[in-house]
């Protein structure tokens, strides 16, 4: 089948199935509709059990992230999954197998290039994630019988993921949750003192290796789902919104656990019957809680 066939049909699967969801949940004409009703569905619970798994898996990674002023290399990454997922396709293989490798060897090569003396973080994360977002768009452009949705991949559908997204997304929060808890006191050192982590022998760079490859894999699961341009905020805003409020480290890593889970559940729940886009609900949703918060500490210090 021809790879423009191919795709075409796939994406119009997506959005009949989106459509079909809309449509699916009792009609208010026949009853009242209850807060509950969309749980009976299938693709609904799926949709929040692997939003609750990337809400947790991001909430633990941000403190580490933003706090070693790391918060863009989220926003990076998704932009170099992008290229792995068009490879994926192009080849005829699942998107999801060719993104992971793809994206791990990219974020390997960003902190190398940010360890150099004479490029800074930023510098080569943007050097890097430019490049390859650049490259993806020329394939898109020019691969032949190529035609994807590039809106598709950029918002994302939670709705409509798979199986093997749904069992990828809760690895990827087990894995995640073991290497925090096992390496939690190195990583809390690396934070504050690199300089004292080196000197009390931390493996700092294979821990800073480590912490960006899971970075990576949460990135390329979460965009499949959430989108290319919105899954790294769920990076950033945890730790933003839990600092407004947090005394200690633990308490920064709590608070943005609880309000990760709460915000994306409230945003899957709000999209749906609206027929919203899922990751810039959730956005909209952070930003807000992070203004109300910041107000009602301006507020209380007065």
């Amino acid at each position: 089948m021809p790879l423009q066939v191919a795709i075409g049909r796939s994406i119009s699967i997506q959005k009949s199935a989106s459509a079909v969801h809309l449509m699916s949940l009792p009609n208010s004409s026949t009853r009242a509709i209850t807060m509950f009703d969309i749980f009976q569905y299938a693709f609904i619970q799926q949709a929040f059990i692997i939003g609750l798994a990337l809400a947790l898996t991001s909430a633990l990674l941000s403190p580490f992230l933003v706090l070693n002023q790391q918060a863009m290399i989220g926003d990076g990454l998704a932009h170099i999954s992008f290229t792995g997922i068009v490879l994926g396709i192009i080849l005829g293989l699942e998107p999801l197998y060719i993104a992971i490798p793809f994206v791990v060897i990219a974020s390997v090569l960003i902190k190398h290039l940010a360890s150099q003396k004479n490029l800074n973080g930023d510098a080569a994360i943007g050097l890097v994630s430019a490049t390859s977002f650049a490259i993806g768009l020329i394939i898109v452009k020019k691969g032949q019988g190529f035609n994807i949705s590039i809106e598709s991949m950029l918002v994302g559908n939670i709705f409509t993921a798979t199986t093997a997204e749904l069992i990828s997304s809760l690895v990827i929060l087990v894995i995640t949750t073991g290497f925090i808890i096992y390496n939690y006191r190195s990583l809390l050192l690396i934070t504050y003192d690199k300089d004292y982590a080196t000197f009390s022998k931390v493996k700092v760079r294979l821990l800073n290796y480590a912490l960006a490859a899971l970075t990576s894999l949460f990135i390329v699961i979460g965009v499949r789902t959430i989108g290319v341009l919105l899954i790294s905020a769920l990076t950033i805003f945890p730790a933003v919104f839990s600092s407004v409020w947090s005394r200690s480290f633990k308490q920064t890593v709590v608070y943005g656990i609880i309000a990760s889970a709460i915000i994306v559940v409230l945003g899957i729940y709000i999209a749906h019957p609206l027929g919203l886009p899922v990751g810039a609900t959730i956005v909209v949703l952070y930003a807000v809680s992070v203004l109300i918060s910041a107000l009602i500490k301006f507020i209380l210090r007065r």
